[in-house]
């Protein structure tokens, strides 16, 4: 749904319909930021984001939460698991500006 005004925004993306084919592609490609939703069927976005984190490959690429779940606790919780930035699903601005944000982290390290 979103992937349109990612891509009009000027990203490129990859989706994947599962959290195991998104670690899939993650341990097979390399990427510059990962955005992820809460709630999906196989492995919600916290567990997603843990799983990231764990792994010595993937460890330092920025992750942004999508979340209908906005509470201060939900952000919270989504900090503990690794999350860079945590946005409101329906908050397109907000997500632009944490892609830009993150995006431009990596420009300064290179």
């Amino acid at each position: 749904m979103l992937a349109p005004v990612l891509k009009a925004a000027g990203y490129k993306v990859r989706t994947a319909p599962t959290a195991q084919e998104g670690l899939a592609a993650l341990r097979s490609q390399t990427f510059d930021v990962v955005l992820t939703d809460i709630e999906m069927p196989d492995m919600d976005g916290f567990e997603f984001a843990e799983t990231i984190r764990s792994d010595h490959n993937l460890s330092q690429v920025p992750i942004i939460a999508l979340s209908a779940m906005v509470s201060p606790a939900a952000i919270e919780r989504g900090r503990q698991a690794g999350f860079h930035d945590y946005v409101a699903k329906f908050d397109r601005p907000g997500l632009i500006a944490a892609l830009k944000e993150q995006t431009a982290e990596i420009k300064k390290a290179a």
